[in-house]
């Protein structure tokens, strides 16, 4: 208790002391200043101007395209003053940070950023920008040129434009057309072995089916480059071709069992051997009508020609086109409509005119081949080798 009393008075007594300090120093401050007025004046005035100074001086740094150009200090009150105070010249499209009327304050940063020389082709247009921006993709969009979902730049890794660039807008549409197209049919063969080997039958014709392609065309500045097929419809289905093949190779004819290897349907006509007995007209030269100037009564393969009786021992003789029908074969012929029976027939001649599927059956009598004409329709059967 008794060393806080001493403590406060202890503490009194400095501030009693302090107190007389500080009147003494304020007393000979007022002396001072009765006796130095304009001292104290002028003093005063020289540090109102300092401080002036001070608060108008601004230091400033000036950037050239990201690199320090000058650290100044400056009394310019705005961006525009500095930059005509230091002589600066820019180019109008010169881009500058912050603004011109920026008002500069303390430690001012500014930026200048030199205009250059652009080339854009969009489409087959030129057009030649003077320009600051730095990326391609705002100087496309400060300039005005949009670009639409499909449209590329090029070249394609240009991400940053420079002196001299070249950009290329390249336009790309996509459209869309349907096309339709028939599907083929596919054709199923099946054997018949009711139906003689040679022939067919249709059983249910073919008939195509119908796809829908949708198209998708693209070009590029007005130039079509691809054209591709993006989807299908189905509208319908092909209709198989059903053909059946004869499988059948044996007949019954004249109480014989006959094979054979196939049968034909032939244009049949008749000629004549051309020698003196058969009637056959003569040209000026002696040729036959029929056999022309092989008229010595003999066929190709050296056999007498002879009409024959249509049965196995005689058959009847024909001329055949052996690409056909190989000489020396056995066939059997229907009956001709307003002829009758013709039987069997060994194929023994050729004929200049005999091509295909032709047969020339021989008749001993020039009279019987006019009456023969033309016969159309007839069947054949090319019999196996007995």
């Amino acid at each position: 208790m008794k060393s806080r009393i001493v403590s406060r008075s202890v503490l009194y007594l400095n501030l009693v002391q302090a107190a007389k300090s500080f009147q003494t120093l304020g007393r000979r401050l007022i002396g001072f200043a009765k006796r130095f007025p304009l001292a104290i004046f002028y003093g005063a005035l020289v540090v109102l101007v300092l401080l002036l100074y001070q608060g108008a001086r601004q230091t400033v740094s000036i950037y050239l395209d990201g690199a320090e150009l000058w650290r100044v200090d400056t009394f310019s009150r705005t961006v525009e003053e500095l930059l005509e105070e230091k002589g600066i010249q820019l180019h109008p499209r010169d881009r500058v940070i912050p603004e011109r009327d920026t008002v500069l304050g303390e430690y001012t940063r500014i930026d200048l950023h030199k205009a250059y020389e652009v080339a854009v082709i969009d489409g087959n247009r030129l057009s030649l920008i003077v320009t600051p921006t730095a990326r391609v993709t705002d100087l496309l969009a400060e300039e005005g040129f949009a670009l639409g979902p499909h449209d590329r730049v090029e070249p394609a890794d240009l991400v940053e434009t420079y002196d001299g660039a070249v950009i290329r807008v390249v336009r790309v549409d996509k459209r869309y057309t349907s096309s339709c197209s028939e599907l083929p049919y596919e054709e199923v063969v099946r054997r018949n072995p009711a139906l003689d080997r040679g022939f067919s039958r249709v059983v249910t014709a073919g008939r195509p089916g119908l796809e829908e392609q949708l198209i998708e065309i693209t070009t590029e500045n007005g130039a079509e480059v691809k054209r591709e097929v993006v989807s299908t419809t189905l509208l319908e289905k092909p209709q198989s071709k059903i053909v059946e093949l004869g499988d059948n190779t044996s007949l019954e004819r004249e109480g014989r069992v006959l094979e054979f290897e196939q049968a034909f349907i032939v244009t049949m006509t008749a000629y004549c051997p051309g020698t003196p007995g058969s009637g056959c007209p003569l040209d000026k030269n002696g040729h036959s009508l029929c056999t022309g100037r092989y008229n010595n009564g003999y066929t190709c393969t050296g056999k007498k020609a002879v009409q024959g009786e249509g049965t196995l021992s005689s058959p009847r003789m024909v001329a055949v086109d052996p690409k056909v029908i190989p000489l020396g074969s056995l066939l059997y012929i229907e009956p001709v409509p307003g002829i009758g029976k013709i039987g069997f027939a060994r194929a023994e001649d050729t004929g200049g005119a005999i091509k295909g599927h032709k047969l020339d059956l021989c008749y001993d009598y020039h009279r019987d081949v006019v009456k023969f004409g033309v016969r159309r329709g007839i069947k054949v059967y090319l019999l196996k080798d007995r």
